[in-house]
């Protein structure tokens, strides 16, 4: 992966649960944006038989050689890339991409896309129209060149599965899917919920905390016995303000709660004990958030959004609402705030529904290991 091990992203999460469940009977490489330093100080570097440290910022050609040669050094069997989004690993240019340089060298890849948000991902949403459109015809052929070069890539969704397809069909025969987890599959459930709503991921654009933030006010006085808790660390100064000015013109200040220094263990104790779980998010991969708290049987309300349709089926996994929209997720907390045996109904079927889709640690590891045997001769 491009990124340190010990982020909190999503696909850093995931690469450290994958490393605990395969190094067991696998012999495992890094390759990671953490320095030599970064990594003799893991708690996982006793569980790797050796690193190489990606250069996240300006990877060229050369790089990539680089690396095919140290893979070739140490006889890897295959190449496995994590993708925080569809052109990530510069899989937007001809030359810079380390995928192809590896195939072309005789090592097998394979990749995972983590996010399959949009087509126009390979120049960021921040730039205008006419220059998307410009640009896609330069990235798009360049991005089926690496596709082309795996055995397979896997998105984390099956919203994601049937986007990339449609985009990519050249190589469409070349994606699969992969449901990611690092649930345990057979822990147990606190079937004691509190009175509160808990929205659990970084405080940034794609998250939806303000719109979440809107819809508690509109309904907060109906409901005295509840609070709104935010919690996750605050990644874009400009959603930050945006959140922190709407509960500050509320009139119901005390009625919320933002942590921003989340341990692991404390964002465990939180989704076993919410009432509620929200997940306003406009983009998502899958949502490890929402599939915890399915798990741990919090009643769950989720935007009609990539991945979390995937999770949530309206009104009996949990309930799913427009994204974007304060009235329509105010008015389904309102709903599930004022009654308890929906909250419960909701919150029994949705855990079920994540062990019957094999959305566990235990399942994840074995799906990569038969995705991983199809994928060597």
């Amino acid at each position: 992966m491009e990124y340190p091990l010990h982020q909190h992203g999503g696909v850093e999460v995931l690469v450290r649960e994958l490393i605990g469940g395969l190094a067991p009977e696998h012999e495992l490489f890094l390759i990671s944006g953490d320095s030599p330093e970064g990594i003799e100080n893991s708690l996982l570097r006793r569980l790797l038989a050796g690193h190489f440290s990606w250069p996240t910022e300006f990877a060229g050609r050369e790089d990539a050689l680089r690396l095919a040669g140290w893979l070739g050094d140490q006889r890897v069997d295959l190449a496995h890339f994590h993708f925080g989004g569809t052109y990530q690993w510069r899989a937007r240019t001809y030359r810079h991409c380390p995928i192809p340089v590896l195939n072309s060298r005789g090592i097998r890849c394979v990749s995972t896309n983590h996010g399959a948000f949009s087509v126009f991902e390979c120049v960021g949403p921040q730039r205008p129209l006419w220059f998307r459109l410009a640009a896609l015809p330069l990235f798009w052929p360049a991005k089926v060149r690496q596709v082309a070069s795996v055995a397979w890539e896997a998105t984390v969704s099956k919203h994601d599965l049937a986007a990339v397809r449609r985009r990519f069909f050249p190589v469409s025969r070349k994606f699969t899917h992969i449901y990611h987890s690092k649930l345990d599959g057979n822990l147990p459930f606190n079937e004691r919920k509190e009175p509160f709503i808990l929205c659990l991921g970084t405080v940034g654009r794609r998250k939806g905390q303000p719109v979440l933030a809107e819809a508690f006010v509109r309904i907060g006085r109906e409901f005295p016995g509840w609070k709104l808790v935010i919690a996750g660390r605050h990644a874009e100064a400009d959603v930050s303000a945006r959140l922190y000015a709407t509960i500050n013109a509320s009139g119901i200040a005390d009625r919320f709660e933002v942590l921003t220094d989340v341990s692991d263990e404390r964002a465990t104790d939180l989704l076993a004990r919410c009432g509620i779980f929200a997940f306003p998010s406009t983009h998502e991969g899958l949502g490890l958030a929402l599939q915890e708290a399915l798990f741990a049987g919090a009643a769950c309300v989720g935007s009609r959004a990539g991945g979390i349709i995937d999770l949530i089926e309206h009104d009996k996994t949990g309930m799913l609402v427009p994204p974007s929209q304060p009235e329509p997720l105010a008015r389904a907390l309102a709903l599930l705030m004022s009654d308890e045996g929906l909250r419960k109904r909701l919150g029994t079927i949705g855990r079920a529904s994540i062990r019957d889709k094999g959305m566990t640690r235990q399942g994840m590891i074995a799906r990569h290991i038969e995705l991983y045997r199809s994928a060597l001769p």
